[in-house]
């Protein structure tokens, strides 16, 4: 078993192969789908040339399977999925919606593990552990 990428929603597989896919959408409303490589750190993305978007841009990330939005609850510019490792234990990995902006978080009982070089943007990533993480 290898790792994988699960929506907290459908509970639908999000990766393969090398990518993780999800539907995008744009500021402009434009749709398209956006892959990203499944190594937590890793900030690879391919998307349609004819895709547009702008270095910095918000986008709405759902889910490829369901469409449901992936945006978390705790703050704005995030988005979550399930993460299953290869010993089949899940966490949660929440990831900066902002184009470009190269944050993530991997939470995993009570412990946040942060990565990519915008980090100090989001100060006080005690946030997520507030209530509770789903």
């Amino acid at each position: 078993m290898g790792t994988n990428y699960l929506c907290p929603h459908c509970r639908g597989l999000l990766n393969v192969k090398d990518y993780i896919i999800f539907s995008a959408k744009n500021s402009n409303d434009e749709s398209g789908l956006l892959l990203l490589h499944p190594e937590i750190g890793n900030y690879t993305s391919f998307k349609n040339k004819d895709f547009k978007i702008d270095i910095g841009e918000e986008l709405t990330i759902s889910c490829s399977i369901c469409h449901s939005n992936l945006e978390t609850e705790k703050h704005e510019n995030f988005a979550q999925v399930q993460y299953i490792d290869p010993n089949g234990h899940e966490s949660t990995v929440i990831f900066s919606k902002i184009y470009g902006e190269k944050v993530t978080y991997h939470v995993d009982n009570k412990k946040i593990l942060s990565y990519g070089e915008h980090c100090k943007r989001y100060a006080d990533p005690e946030w997520f552990l507030e209530n509770s993480i789903d």
